[in-house]
């Protein structure tokens, strides 16, 4: 027969289209509790085989094909598909599964039973023992009993595997004893004793009397001895299976730590897998129907699983567990399968993930009691808030009252990296909504009866689901603003919008995350405020973002108004206003009537300030577990606290004022034993921890000095110079520049520095370093910018010392081929082997040194064979009018930079942007060559739709390997400053010599930069004088100065002619001399290079001159 080829063919285009669900709906989880999707093969009567599916949860499942349709089994065995008769009671039709065409047919798909009856299913099994919270802490001992039906072989899975999933306690272990001690932040551990007792490494089972058939649901073929009541096969093998281990536990293990007479919990664990149409044989929690002992303790809570299923995980093992903890689920039953997922996979009574993620914290609070109390945030501002998963269970959530009295905003940070959270569908800031009048989210209707929680997320509404795995909020999410205005919005139940609820300014900060509560109208809040102390007893300089249809500006110092009605986006804070410690500055925006809230705050520190390094240590391996430093300063500032979030050693360090108290204190985590930590100040060790306890450690008066480091560091290109600009909050004697791991430049007394002295074309990176009372600050980042400038021939300068006359002369420079690159000659890899057009920008203010030139050729790094459209645009986008040039060259993939010379020169417009872009020709597609990311986003453009963008918005930290070289300028006019010790001492020469007056008393070191229109395009070596060189005996032969523009002094033993020759061999000066000097007027000359022969008793002197 060919049943089994046709079924199996319609399978597979079924299956096809699930996958495509699957993929668009972005599931990420293994089975959940419900289940969705999980793979059957049955066999038919006939011998013939389906290839269907399996959903549900532990309350009512079914079984469906593909595309939705309910298969169910027919009284004669087949498995057809269902339909409903008047009543809506699920019946099978005569068709049967996988052979008919459903849709063809008029079936209706995803036919479960009614809301109603599945609660009816769900009340039957409920739990409805009461709950001692008490049970949620401390140790826990739960039995788990295997079982096998009568005739099966024994268990396949190890006692040590088993062992693991359940005890495993090591840091990093998945087991459901690990989990619990990290959801609960170590307030609970659960440990599981297995009966009977294993063998060596094999499972021993409890063998029942009945076959696994007696407990699959009745079929008058193929089951006929089947149950047609759960309840009464399950109940008496369970307690069967009790009688057998009941001697086993011994009576010394405590299964009743609240005393009540009932075990705490057990888990049977039952041979094989899920039954494919079976209630019972399906993973569940349920109490005991009928009367059990151990130990005198009466069986009530117990999980049911299944040993071969690839449901039985840690993750349905914590599930079920933490039903037995109290815990409801969160997820929705609807009749017509059109779910809505209140919170999918972010919460583990919902789609739980492998390994199993943390619950909400909400969750946590309510029914775990891990969590004491939730603080309630009742007043605008900013909040740092930990990861639920960090083990101190500190700061880890937040709670906002709603318009409606029973209607919570909570807020979580969920960290994605952490153990148990890596199938999280995301990292950052979770908010959703919490209504009190309900628990968990099963029973929703969406009339009178709606979640307990519900996640808002892009899309989402009461009716439509939205995008869930990208509820997450963050910077790095691009996500970091939620209202009425944003795609994820919040609504209450009864689809009640609030149009005033604001959460801005989300942002991930190292482990911890900020957010800022806020009135709505953000429009007008000031953004981007920067407060900056440029020296030693300067004012506070406060500048920020410009607000749109601002009449003024309020400043405030420390919550209180300082000025009003400022209406630049500046303002000066005298030095002589401020009295010495800790300030705190915002600004607020006056807009037709209105003053807006608050914009960030901005700290600074006036008068003393000082260092305190925290050396924090574990002798574990795994940070200190919740364990952390919690510092108090007596000025009204918020405190701060610090800890070893994981490995076995960090420092951190804190800037305070001097002379004020600061007492430090301790918080305990999980093992207080395993960590310590030293206090220093000023390099030596003032506090050392030992044998750590909760509570106030020690008082310090803060003392000492030392260099911060400077903030907000920027970088960039304008006019081939580099400019830098920095910040700092508190007073500082000095900055240092640093140009590729070399200080350029010291004793800088502002906080910005325009670099001038670029040596060449090419990449450099910067940083800078503060100065202040001795010590020096750590660099801050480092920033790397590119720099376009012409190559060059070498600029040799020489340098002559003669009675405190320094004459300096230098060649050239000649520029040669201007050079438009970001990045350097390194190759790294390719990027996107179907890209299509992508290449390069350059401003036009990066231009302005490459006027008088034109493009002469195109370079690229070549790793494609093929050919390649070079197209350049001159303009502020790139469209066809502004298109300028396009030539097409051939690749042939020889993995190294290609030049391309141009068809024609082409003009360069220096007042608008250039644009280069690559793009293969032929419609074909090829990978792009990169290099090192410079930070520059025009140097790694590619074409999206229609739109250029920079590849670092889609993670791609690259520059392309593309560039473009000029011709050398015509008209080479420079001028010339000159240089001593560093410090300019002349600027604005034309000429190529300069004498220096000077007393020579050390070393003296000169050199020229040239410039060519207002750009510094080279530099020259250093040349030095000595003292010896200014004093020593030079009578033998000497001609100076050179140059010379006025007298130039001869001296030499016994002279008897000179002569001074142009370099056309012309003799300008010839004259015989008798005598040791001899001075000659050399102002008729025109300037130029001249050779002097000084003749004397004995030889010719020949000396090289240049008169300017």
């Amino acid at each position: 027969m060919n049943n089994e080829r046709i079924i199996t063919k319609y399978y597979i285009m079924k299956i096809k289209g699930l996958l495509f669900a699957i993929l668009l709906f972005g599931v990420t989880l293994g089975f959940a509790a419900p289940f969705q999707n999980i793979e059957r093969i049955l066999t038919q009567p006939d011998g013939t085989v389906l290839h269907c599916f399996i959903s549900g949860d532990e309350f009512y499942n079914r079984l469906h094909d593909a595309e939705g349709y309910t298969i169910v089994q027919a009284p004669d065995g087949y498995f057809v598909y269902a339909t409903t008769d008047a009543e809506g009671n699920i019946i099978p039709t005569e068709h049967i599964a996988g052979i008919s065409d459903p849709k063809a047919i008029g079936l209706k798909p995803n036919i479960v039973i009614s809301q109603k009856e599945y609660q009816k299913k769900r009340d039957a099994m409920k739990v409805t023992e009461k709950r001692d919270w008490n049970l949620n802490h401390g140790v826990y001992n739960n039995l788990v009993v295997f079982i096998k039906f009568k005739g099966d072989s024994d268990m396949t899975t190890s006692a040590s595997t088993i062992e693991s999933m359940l005890n495993a306690d090591g840091y990093y272990d998945i087991s459901m004893n690990n989990y619990f001690k990290k959801a609960t932040y170590n307030q609970l551990a659960m440990q599981s004793y297995c009966y009977p007792m294993p063998e060596g490494d094999k499972i021993i089972a409890y063998e029942d009397i009945y076959p696994r058939n007696y407990y699959m649901p009745y079929n008058a073929t193929t089951n006929p001895e089947g149950y047609t009541n759960q309840a009464e096969r399950e109940f008496p093998l369970l307690k069967r299976a009790i009688e057998y281990i009941a001697d086993q536990v011994p009576d010394t293990l405590n299964i009743d730590r609240d005393n009540d007479g009932m075990v705490d919990n057990i888990i049977f664990v039952v041979k094989g897998g899920v039954s494919d149409w079976s209630d019972l044989l399906w993973p569940h929690m349920w109490t005991m129907g009928e009367d059990a002992y151990i130990n005198g303790k009466k069986v009530g809570t117990f999980n049911f699983q299944l040993e071969s299923a690839s449901q039985f995980t840690v993750s349905t093992l914590c599930h079920e567990m933490s039903h037995s903890l109290g815990f409801p689920d969160l997820y929705h039953y609807v009749e017509d399968m059109s779910h809505l997922y209140p919170v999918g996979g972010w919460d583990l009574m919902s789609l739980n993930s492998n390994p199993p993620q943390h619950s909400s914290a909400y969750m946590k609070y309510k029914y775990g009691t891990w969590i004491d109390e939730i603080p309630v945030i009742d007043s605008y501002g900013t909040y740092t808030i930990e990861a639920n998963s960090w083990e101190g269970g500190r700061r880890n959530c937040f709670l906002i009252q709603s318009s409606q009295p029973e209607q919570y905003y909570m807020l979580e940070y969920r960290d994605k990296d952490a153990l148990f959270e890596t199938g999280l569908p995301g990292k950052g800031l979770l908010i959703y909504r919490v209504d009190k009048r309900f628990d968990g989210c099963v029973n929703y209707n969406g009339i009178d009866v709606f979640d307990e929680l519900y996640i808002f997320r892009p899309g989402g509404k009461h009716d439509y689901n939205g995008e869930l795995n990208k509820a997450a909020f963050s910077d790095i999410n691009e996500r970091t603003v939620f209202n009425h205005t944003t795609q994820a919005f919040p609504f209450l139940n009864k689809d009640i919008i609030d149009e005033e609820f604001n959460i801005c300014n989300i942002a991930l900060q190292g482990n911890r995350m900020t957010f800022t509560y806020c009135p709505i109208n953000t429009e007008i809040v000031p953004k981007n405020l920067i407060a900056n102390i440029e020296g030693i007893r300067k004012p506070v300089e406060l500048t920020w973002d410009t607000v749109t249809n601002a009449e003024s500006y309020n400043i405030y110092r420390d919550d209180v108004l300082l000025a009003s009605n400022v209406v630049e986006n500046y303002y000066q804070d005298d030095y002589d206003n401020l009295t010495a410690g800790h300030h705190t500055y915002y600004v607020t925006s006056n807009c037709a009537g209105e003053e807006s809230y608050r914009s960030n705050e901005e700290d600074v520190i006036i008068g003393g300030y000082c260092e305190y390094a925290f050396n924090m240590k574990t002798t574990g391996e795994n940070g200190w577990q919740g364990g952390e430093i919690q510092i108090s300063l007596d000025n009204d500032t918020d405190d701060t606290f610090m800890t070893l979030y994981s490995g076995i050693d960090t420092t951190m360090k804190t800037i305070v004022p001097t002379d004020i108290n600061m007492s430090l204190s301790w918080l305990s985590g999980w093992d207080d034993s395993k960590c310590s930590f030293t206090v220093h100040n000023n390099d030596a060790m003032i506090y050392q921890s030992d044998d750590l306890k909760e509570g106030t450690l020690k008082d310090i008066t803060t003392a000492g000095t030392t260099a911060v480091t400077p903030r907000n560091f920027t970088a960039k290109v304008e006019k081939s110079s580099v400019c830098l600009d920095w910040t700092s909050y508190v007073e500082t004697e000095s900055f240092s520049i640093m140009r590729d791991n070399e200080i350029i430049a010291e004793n800088i007394k502002e906080t910005h520095y325009i670099d001038k002295n670029i040596p060449h074309h090419g990449t450099f990176r910067y940083r800078v370093i503060a100065n202040n009372a001795g010590h020096s600050s750590e660099p801050t980042e480092e920033l790397i910018v590119s720099v376009m400038l012409f190559e060059y021939s070498d600029m040799t300068l020489n340098s002559e010392a003669k009675d405190n006359i320094v004459a300096l002369s230098w060649d050239g420079p000649a520029l040669e081929e201007g050079v438009i690159k970001y990045s350097e000659d390194d190759y790294i890899t390719n990027i996107g082997s179907n890209s299509n057009n992508w290449g390069i920008k350059v401003p036009a203010i990066n231009l302005e040194i490459f006027r008088e030139t034109q493009l002469s050729h195109i370079e690229i790094y070549d790793n494609y064979e093929g050919r390649y459209t070079f197209s350049i645009y001159s303009g502020d986008e790139i469209k066809s009018s502004n298109l300028i040039y396009s030539e097409s060259f051939n690749t042939t993939a020889s993995n190294d930079f290609v030049r391309f010379e141009l068809s024609e020169k082409v003009d360069i417009d220096i007042t608008k942007d250039l644009w280069i872009t690559a793009k293969a020709a032929g419609g074909k597609t090829a990978p792009i060559p990169c290099g090192e990311f410079y930070h520059e986003t025009n140097s790694n453009l590619i074409k999206i739709g229609s739109s250029w963008v920079s590849a670092t918005d889609y993670d791609m930290p690259y520059s392309w390997l593309l560039r473009a070289y000029t011709t050398a300028p015509q008209n080479q006019e420079f001028t010339y400053n000159v240089y001593r010790q560093n410090e300019m001492i002349a600027s604005g020469l034309t000429s190529n010599t300069y004498n220096d007056n000077i007393e020579i008393t050390e070393e003296t070191c000169y050199h020229v930069e040239a410039v060519y229109h207002d750009i510094t395009v080279t530099k020259s070596n250093d040349a030095c004088v000595s003292v010896d060189d200014n004093n020593k005996n030079n009578i033998d032969k000497t001609v100076f100065p050179n140059p010379v523009d006025d007298i130039l002094y001869v001296e030499a033993s016994n002279i008897k002619n000179i002569t001074i020759t142009s370099v056309k061999g012309d003799i300008v000066f010839n004259e015989d001399v008798t005598g040791n000097s001899f001075n000659i007027d050399v102002q008729h000359l025109e300037n130029g290079v001249y050779v002097v022969n000084v003749t004397t008793e004995t030889e010719t002197i020949t000396e090289k001159i240049v008169v300017y």
